[in-house]
């Protein structure tokens, strides 16, 4: 835009200098001529933007989903009101789209006559190539004069957000989990979503039980304390644990380890979630991030979520992550570790588990295949022989540039 406006005034200067070449080659009063009428359309674009400004006001608002998945396009609709009495000629709507990443994407629309009292709608679209938490915003309107020799703009406030939802991939066969029955944990935080317990009756209150679970309507009818009760469900129970090491995150943009970390544990919490298993994520991207168990649509929205903004921030190593997170791991329940082939020597104490019944599922991204090798194949297979050794269980490998949903066939 500033490139237009650079060029409008060095052709106008160009007409300047001309009309007073010519005047001086020809008579003062040719050259006066081409001044007035200059100096004329001047002052007639600068009271016509003058009274823009005080007489233009619009009402801006937009229109979108909340959520898309990674690789989708966005589709915007933006609403312009003119509210004013009179018409407003000549301006530029921009948008603005903000995302996770230092960069930032415009969108620039010209209309050249939106009449008194009436509206008009913009439909665009971004393309979310990216995971992320995104914003739009603001609006900024630049209103010109009618020679589009000067202007002015006004910043209209109107944020609107997105979430960019990890693209997962289709999981045909996924290793046998264990069965387990999981307690309430009861643990109030602000990733929680929920607690697995059934509601199946009434009965009367005991001392130090909860006032949170006293049945109010039953306890009036009965002139004494009720409460509601619960029984614990029966279900597979399954925790997905990771750790984002910013210093072991080799790769560039979406082909990276963290990316392909990200990946695998949304694919392999959506499949879960379709098969009725309750699902506990405990991850470190920086900050510690827990979600405990619970099951359906909504905890695996709540899920995906976290995966979208989450980042290769942590500074600590998978061990140190694991040994802070194994006491939320309960026993006889699955443990779906995603992990960087870096990290295969704390497999033994994940190993440990068997202990108390928690069967461990090692999904391991090989990480030095993101970076430029001569022979990727020895890559793997040099990851393969090095966990194999450490431990005796069946893990599925993943590398740089695979079509992940062939490992799980």
């Amino acid at each position: 835009m500033l490139k237009t406006f650079r060029l409008k005034w060095f052709a106008l200067g160009f007409f300047f200098i001309s009309s007073l070449l010519i005047g001086l080659k020809t008579t003062r009063e040719f050259y006066f001529f081409f001044a007035y009428f200059l100096l004329c359309a001047v002052v007639v674009s600068l009271s016509w933007l003058l009274l823009t400004y005080f007489t233009a006001h619009l009402q801006l608002s937009r229109k979108m989903i909340s959520r898309v998945t990674e690789s989708d396009r966005l589709e915007v609709a933006a609403q312009i009101r003119n509210v004013s009495f009179f018409p407003v000629f000549n301006f530029v709507l921009e948008d603005n789209f903000f995302g996770t990443q230092p960069n930032q994407e415009k969108k620039s629309f010209f209309i050249s006559y939106l009449g008194l009292k009436s509206s008009c709608e913009i439909k665009y679209d971004y393309l979310c190539f990216k995971r992320g938490e995104y914003k739009m915003g603001p609006f900024i309107v630049y209103f010109f004069d009618p020679l589009n020799l000067f202007f002015f703009k006004r910043i209209y406030p109107v944020y609107s957000g997105v979430v960019v939802y990890p693209q997962i991939f289709k999981i045909e066969k996924f290793p046998a989990l264990t069965r387990s029955i999981l307690p309430w944990f009861g643990i109030e935080t602000a990733r929680s979503s929920g607690d697995n317990d059934e509601f199946y009756g009434v009965r009367e209150y005991k001392d130090g039980e909860s006032v949170k679970k006293i049945h109010w309507l039953s306890s009036a009818r009965k002139n004494k304390l009720i409460v509601k009760q619960f029984q614990l469900q029966s279900f597979f129970g399954t925790t997905i644990i990771f750790n984002l090491e910013k210093a072991k995150n080799l790769g560039e943009g979406k082909e990276s380890v963290a990316e392909y970390i990200i990946k695998i544990a949304a694919s392999v919490a959506h499949y879960l979630t379709e098969r009725g298993v309750s699902i506990e994520l405990l991850a470190h991207i920086g900050e510690i991030v827990y979600m405990p168990f619970n099951k359906g649509q909504e905890h695996l929205e709540n899920i995906f979520r976290v995966l979208a903004a989450a980042q290769a921030e942590s500074r600590i190593s998978f061990r140190e992550a694991f040994e802070e997170f194994a006491r939320y791991i309960p026993n006889d329940s699955s443990l779906v570790a995603v992990m960087s082939d870096q990290d295969y020597t704390d497999l033994p104490r994940i190993v440990s588990l068997n202990s108390r019944g928690v069967s461990l599922i090692p999904l391991i991204v090989v990480a030095d295949t993101f970076l430029p090798v001569s022979d990727k194949e020895k890559v793997i297979r040099q990851a393969k022989i090095r966990v194999s050794n450490l431990v005796n269980m069946h893990a599925k490998f993943f590398s740089q540039g695979d079509n992940l949903s062939e490992v799980f066939i």
